[in-house]
């Protein structure tokens, strides 16, 4: 696997690209040069039209809660430590009867390996017929006092419990990494390092998210 290190780290950040699948209604991702070399410039810069919630991404509460935090203000120890992978069978959605029995109250942070990881998801259209986090599953996670949780695709609930699931998980400051690629990645337990770019006022923020496998 190209994306290991010779530390064992395992990059499962997804690329951002010109033109690469987005949520609906967000801004396209353009991603050009401003100034070349090639073109007799002194030196090649890029420039950068995205969403906040663009590929690879972290959720701060202020994405569905009023007056919630935002990215420059959640604890970054969230999204640093022991993560456990969870693998998925159901092909529609996370239930509560599949993960209840799998995550303990030691299980601060999980990251949901579902049939999404299949195909290259984030080189494709963008479907609504993704795996996702069902409602009274992310009740369970809150009651469990989970503190991060990731998922692979763009957003860790579905087109009809979107504005529930988010409520419920970032209500609780539950912080949600989405579009993970996990498609080399198996279920067990991991360091993780998740650290989005801090943007004053911002909702989300594309992040770097890397795991290295405990053994």
């Amino acid at each position: 696997m190209s994306n290991i290190n010779s530390e064992g780290w395992i990059d499962i950040t997804i690329d951002i690209r010109d033109g690469m699948l987005h949520w609906p209604g967000d801004h396209d991702v353009k991603i050009g040069k401003s100034l070349t070399i090639e073109e007799g410039g002194v030196a090649n810069v890029t420039y950068m039209q995205l969403s906040a919630h663009t590929g690879t991404h972290v959720d701060a509460p202020l994405h569905f809660i009023d007056k919630g935090k935002d990215i420059t203000t959640i604890a970054l120890n969230r999204l640093m430590g022991k993560v456990k992978v969870i693998e998925i069978q159901n092909p529609y959605e996370i239930t509560l009867s599949e993960i209840k029995d799998k995550i303990t109250v030691s299980d601060e942070r999980i990251i949901f390996k579902t049939k999404n990881s299949q195909s290259d998801w984030f080189n494709k259209k963008f479907t609504e017929n993704f795996v996702y986090l069902a409602t009274d599953a992310a009740e369970f996670l809150k009651e469990k006092g989970v503190l991060t949780i990731g998922i692979d695709y763009l957003s860790i609930a579905g087109m009809a419990n979107g504005i529930e699931v988010h409520r419920i998980l970032l209500g609780e400051e539950i912080f949600i990494i989405e579009g993970l690629d996990l498609r080399f990645i198996e279920a067990g337990n991991y360091e993780m390092i998740c650290l989005p770019l801090k943007i004053k006022n911002s909702d989300g923020s594309p992040a770097r998210v890397l795991l290295k496998p405990i053994l």
